[in-house]
């Protein structure tokens, strides 16, 4: 069984693209996979990442078939919530 699975939310953690969230939008072998952020890097023409190259989170994007419209807006969605996780660390002497 995978660990990825296409929608899934990811950051990369290696390259010029370094703190940048995609979302998996398919697989190439056991080690690569494609993947989006709707802005940059469009579903139609997605960026090949090394698996070992990414954090993998929770978050995964449910809908039957990926577009840019809907990464672009989950992806932010999510950016959000996490800055947001910042503040609060960050108010009470703990970030």
């Amino acid at each position: 069984m995978r660990l990825l699975q296409v929608g899934q939310l990811v950051t990369s953690r290696q390259g010029r693209d370094l703190g940048r969230k995609y979302v998996v939008v398919q697989f190439y072998d056991d080690n690569h996979v494609g993947v989006a952020d709707g802005l940059v890097r469009k579903v139609s023409c997605p960026k090949r990442k090394n698996v070992k190259h990414l954090v993998i989170h929770r978050d995964k994007l449910e809908v039957e078939r990926l577009d840019d419209k809907a990464i672009r807006s989950f992806i932010e969605r999510h950016s959000s919530e996490e800055e947001e996780r910042k503040e609060v660390l960050q108010d009470h002497g703990q970030g």
